[in-house]
């Protein structure tokens, strides 16, 4: 065997090694690639400082009214989508939970600009945005919960975030915005996305 044959042979078989490292080198980096899962983007949330675990903090409950009106119900929310123009929010209780037919309504709020995050506790009357009437529709405010009856009460508030205000609704408060009112005005832009809070309040 002459000099330049081995030297050949050693040369191919490094060559070969070099191959085999690289394919599987390849092949792993592709199949760590395909099998990255890409982090999902923030989910547009409701929440409020008043719910622990679900539950109304009685502190919330059944508000004093000072000049007709009762506090409301402090709300943030997170994640709206970067298109949304406006919010809009409802607050709703079935009496009866297998009749959706039948509700109390007790928030309408309307105009609510994209740059807003939040509403602290007792402002909803407060700021630049519009409020319908409370669940009795003989005030412009808020309803706090206080079922007469015993048992467990779910309530659900729910925020839009819309391409725009719709301009059928008028640029002030009124009692005439009742929460029929409010979704049908909804279903005239486009709800970009929406955020429930569903919580329960106790009476014993």
């Amino acid at each position: 065997m002459n000099f330049f044959h081995v030297v050949n042979r050693k040369s191919l078989m490094k060559i070969s090694f070099l191959a085999v490292v690289y394919s599987v080198l390849f092949f792993s980096c592709k199949k760590s690639t395909e099998n990255v899962t890409p982090t999902p983007s923030g989910t547009f949330t409701l929440s409020s400082i008043a719910v622990t675990n679900g539950m109304l903090l009685d502190a919330y409950k059944c508000e004093p009214k000072v000049n007709g009106k009762e506090k409301s119900i402090p709300l943030a929310w997170t994640n709206a989508p970067a298109s949304a123009n406006a919010f809009a929010i409802t607050m709703i209780h079935y009496p009866n939970a297998n009749d959706s037919s039948i509700y109390n309504s007790y928030l309408e709020l309307w105009g609510i600009d994209k740059s807003v995050t939040e509403i602290p506790y007792g402002q909803a009357d407060k700021g630049p945005w519009f409020m319908g009437p409370n669940k009795d529709t003989n005030t412009i405010s808020y309803t706090s919960p206080c079922s007469q009856g015993s048992g467990t009460h779910r309530y659900t508030i729910t925020i839009y975030a819309l391409s725009a205000t719709p301009a059928s609704l008028p640029k002030q408060s009124s009692l005439a915005v009742t929460y029929s009112v409010l979704k049908n005005a909804l279903s005239t832009v486009t709800i970009i996305d929406k955020a429930t809070l569903v919580f329960d309040s106790v009476t014993p």
